[in-house]
């Protein structure tokens, strides 16, 4: 529903206030982007139908481009984690928006 692209600082500060209001985040990496997502929840008929033909919605998505992989940004005193993804539907969202970085 909503995307937003950073760059990198920018990303890890945003996560950081994200931990400060009391949400847990974990940025995921793959194909050189990193990203938060959030999904919607299936509380509708029409988004259930949507998710069991392949479709998935997020609320969000906030990314930046991180060419190489590393476990953890450091904001301050705050470690924002960061999962290299096993997920293949996740690398395929990254791909996705790897694509929309070199549009810029």
């Amino acid at each position: 529903m909503e995307m937003v692209e950073y760059d990198l600082r920018e990303l890890a500060e945003t996560c950081a206030l994200l931990i400060d209001s009391g949400r847990p985040t974990i940025l995921t990496w793959a194909e050189g982007v990193a990203f938060y997502h959030q999904a919607l929840p299936f509380n509708t008929k029409e988004l259930l139908k949507e998710r069991k033909q392949g479709r998935i919605y997020w609320a969000n998505v906030i990314y930046a481009s991180m060419p190489q992989y590393v476990p953890g940004l450091k904001v301050g005193a705050r470690d924002i984690p960061v999962l290299a993804t096993p997920n293949p539907v996740l690398a395929q969202v990254a791909a996705w928006l790897k694509e929309r970085l070199k549009r810029r």
